[in-house]
């Protein structure tokens, strides 16, 4: 199954639920909670065995070098969208492309010679679920639960660094092309700051709690966003 044509499935899914969730006003009811809006967001991802070492980084030298270790971990950006189903709860949903470059994996040659990669892997996660609001002030926090239908590859790297792997891409497959159903859990901060409505935002994802095959681990991580809402 190819790239497009799995991305192209996850986004029809999107559009399904979304269409579900569509709620249906009768004529002259007024329209409940927050209006259609996007947004788009980056941040590191962390896989979730070095989850312990990124909050160690931040007891031990502060913040900032935690988040450029967590950077080189891995990495996402994406967009999403929202739009009321009530006063308190709204419709949410995105796509998003994410990174773990610099990873390394053992390969075995016909003549038994053994030899270090450096691989990439990449998944291509599409968000559908509920966000819940309590407030509607100068700041909005929120959670959100949503199910994931995620693509995910791993192939060899062609650069060393995040950006080398953007620009030049990567190389063959190690493994084969996998989609699978998983989940996330979202809790962020949102600051209504008029047309714009800039965000902080945590979500640890399960990218393969349904379909995996028999011995396939549970694959997770985690990303700390920042954003933009317009």
């Amino acid at each position: 199954m190819s790239y497009r044509h799995n991305v192209s499935a996850a986004i029809a899914f999107l559009a399904l639920l979304a269409v579900t969730f569509v709620p249906t006003k009768a004529a002259g009811e007024s329209d409940g909670g927050e209006p259609f809006s996007i947004g788009v967001f980056l941040g590191p991802s962390i896989p979730s065995e070095s989850i312990e070492q990124v909050y160690n980084s931040i007891d031990t030298t502060g913040i900032g070098t935690a988040f450029e270790t967590a950077s080189g971990l891995g990495y996402h950006l994406g967009a999403k969208m929202r739009f009321g189903l009530s006063d308190d709860f709204s419709f949410s949903g995105g796509i998003q492309y994410t990174q773990f470059p610099g990873q390394e994996q053992t390969a075995v040659l016909d003549n038994g010679t053994r030899i270090q990669l450096q691989t990439v892997t990449t998944y291509v996660p599409v968000y559908a679920g509920i966000t819940f609001i309590p407030m509607q002030g100068l700041v909005r926090p929120y959670v959100a639960t949503e199910l994931m239908y995620s693509y995910r590859n791993v192939s060899v790297s062609e650069g060393n660094s995040i950006f080398e792997n953007l620009i030049t891409g990567t190389g063959q497959d190690l493994e084969p092309q996998t989609s699978r159903f998983g989940a996330a859990i979202t809790g962020g901060l949102e600051f209504n700051l008029g047309g714009l409505r800039p965000f902080l935002e945590l979500k640890y994802n399960w990218t393969n709690l349904v379909g995996k095959e028999e011995g396939e681990a549970t694959m997770s991580f985690l990303n700390v966003s920042i954003g933009l809402v317009f």
